[in-house]
C-alpha cells in the first residue's frame, strides 16, 4: 500500500504525494509574501509624495463606516448614505481650507510678526542683561557670558531679519499695498530699528518704484506658486477619491486578502482582522475626539488670558492636530505662545492681574491646565480603549517615521504603531487558542 509518499500516475497526469504538494504550497505561499512584500516596499517608497493624501483619506472613512451603519440601519438606502457622508466630507474639507486659510498669517501679518518679534526679543535681551542705555557695560551676567549670549543672538536676528525683498514688501504694505490697510507706524519704527543703516531702508524705497524691472521676476514667482498649487491639488484630490471608495467597498478587500488564507488559517485571520480593524477605528475616532478636545481647550484659555482671538484659534488648531503625537501638542503650544506673549504690546483679559510682564506665565499655566484635562480627563474617556503604547516605541517611531518618510512618517507612525502592536498581540493569541502554536 505505502504511506502516501509515492507518487502515482492516474491517465495522463501524475498525482504527487500529500506531504510533497504541502511542501510545494508551502514554498510558493512563501515567495509569493516576499514578492509581495518587496513590492509593497518599492511601491511606498516610489510613492512617497501621495502616501499621506491616501492614509488621510483612509482614516476619514474608517471614521465614517459607524455612521454608514447607522444610516443603512435606520432605513436609509446604502448608495444614499455613502453620497451623504461623501457630500459632508467635502464640504467639512471647504470649510476647514476656508478656516485654516483666514486663520493662518498672511504675507503682511508674517513680515509684521518676524519684525515684531525680532524687536521685542532684543529688547527683552538688553533689559536682561543690563543694556538698555548706549553707556551702559552690563549686568554680572553678561559679563561672564556676554560673548555667547551676544554671539547666539546674532544667529536668531539673522534667521529673524527680513531680506532685501522682504523689506520691500514691508515698505510697501506700510504705504498701503494691495489696498490693505497700513501697517502701524509703531511696528514701522521696530523695522527701522531691526534694518542695519537707514540707508538700506531709502534703497529699498527706490527700487520699490522700479516694477518694470521686476516683472518678469514676480510672473515666474507667482507661475512658481501657481505651479505649487496645482501640484497639491494632483495629490490631494487622492483623498476624497479613497474616502469614496472605501465606503463604496462593502467588504470586498477584505475577503480578497482573507481568501488569500490557506483554509487552516481561515478563523484566525478572519478574527485577526476583525480586531486590528475594530482597534483602528477605535484608535482613530478616539485620537480624533481627542485632538479636537485639547485644540479647543487652548482656544479658550489662550482668549481668556487676552490673546487675540485669531492668534488663540490659530495655536489651538496647531497644538490640536500636534496634539496626536505625544508631547509635541504642549510643545507647540507653548512655544508658539510664548513666542507671541514675548511681542504682545497690550492684554485685554478677563482677569485683571494679568499684564504684559506676566503673560509668558499665563500661556505657560494654561498649557499645564490643558495637559492636566487631557491626561486626567479626556485620554482615561475618549481614548481609553484604544491601544496603549510605549514611549519608547512612541519615540523611536516618529524619529524613524520622519526619517523615512517626512512629515507623512511623523504622522503615521502612531497608527502604524498600534496596527503592528495589535496585529502582533491579536495573532499569537488566536493562534494560540487554535493550538497552531
Amino acid at each position: 500500500m505505502g504511506n502516501g509518499t509515492s507518487s502515482r500516475k492516474q491517465g495522463n497526469t501524475i498525482i504527487l504525494p500529500t506531504d510533497t504538494r504541502k511542501q510545494t504550497r508551502r514554498i510558493v505561499f512563501i515567495i509569493t509574501s516576499i514578492v509581495v512584500i518587496l513590492t509593497a516596499g518599492f511601491l511606498l517608497w516610489s510613492l512617497r509624495p501621495i502616501i499621506l493624501p491616501f492614509i488621510v483619506g483612509t482614516f476619514a472613512a474608517y471614521m465614517c463606516f459607524p455612521l454608514l451603519k447607522f444610516i443603512t440601519r435606520i432605513g436609509v438606502p446604502r448608495p444614499a448614505g455613502i453620497l451623504i457622508l461623501f457630500g459632508a466630507f467635502f464640504l467639512a474639507i471647504v470649510v476647514m481650507v476656508n478656516l485654516i486659510g483666514r486663520i493662518i498669517p498672511d504675507e503682511k501679518e508674517q513680515l509684521v510678526l518676524r519684525t515684531r518679534f525680532q524687536y521685542k526679543l532684543n529688547e527683552r535681551y538688553q533689559h536682561f542683561m543690563g543694556l538698555e542705555k548706549p553707556e551702559d557695560t552690563g549686568n554680572m551676567v553678561y559679563k561672564y557670558f556676554g560673548t555667547d549670549f551676544d554671539r547666539f543672538m546674532n544667529n536668531i536676528n539673522n534667521v529673524m531679519r527680513l531680506n532685501k525683498e522682504e523689506r520691500r514688501l514691508f515698505i510697501k504694505y506700510h504705504e498701503g499695498y494691495q489696498n490693505e490697510p497700513p501697517i502701524k507706524d509703531l511696528y514701522y519704527e521696530y523695522f527701522l530699528k531691526n534694518i542695519e543703516p537707514v540707508k538700506n531702508e531709502d534703497e529699498d524705497r527706490v527700487q520699490s518704484t522700479k516694477e518694470t524691472k521686476n516683472g518678469k521676476k514676480a510672473d515666474l514667482q507667482q507661475k512658481s506658486h501657481f505651479t505649487s498649487v496645482m501640484e497639491a491639488v494632483k495629490l490631494w484630490i487622492i483623498m476624497p477619491l479613497v474616502f469614496l471608495f472605501l465606503l463604496i467597498d462593502d467588504g470586498e478587500i477584505k475577503r480578497f486578502f482573507i481568501g488569500l488564507v490557506p483554509n487552516r488559517y481561515f478563523e484566525v485571520s478572519l478574527a485577526v482582522f476583525d480586531k486590528v480593524n475594530k482597534a483602528i477605528g477605535n484608535y482613530l475616532r478616539g485620537i480624533l475626539i481627542e485632538c479636537s478636545l485639547v485644540g479647543i481647550s487652548y482656544a479658550v484659555l489662550l482668549m481668556l488670558i487676552g490673546f487675540e482671538i485669531k492668534m488663540a484659534l490659530m495655536i489651538g488648531l496647531v497644538a490640536g492636530i500636534a496634539n496626536a503625537i505625544p508631547l509635541l501638542g504642549p510643545a507647540i503650544a507653548f512655544g508658539i505662545g510664548a513666542s507671541y506673549a514675548l511681542i504682545a504690546e497690550d492684554v485685554s483679559s478677563i482677569m485683571p492681574f494679568i499684564t504684559t510682564n506676566n503673560l509668558f506665565i499665563a500661556v505657560a499655566a494654561c498649557v499645564l491646565i490643558v495637559m492636566i484635562l487631557d491626561n486626567a480627563v479626556f485620554q482615561p474617556f475618549v481614548v481609553g480603549g484604544a491601544v496603549q503604547i510605549h514611549p519608547l516605541a512612541v519615540f523611536v517611531g516618529i524619529i524613524g517615521g520622519s526619517m523615512l518618510f517626512g512629515f507623512a512618517g511623523l504622522i503615521l507612525a502612531i497608527p502604524i504603531i498600534v496596527v503592528l502592536k495589535e496585529l502582533t498581540i491579536t495573532l499569537f493569541r488566536e493562534l494560540k487558542d487554535y493550538y497552531i502554536i
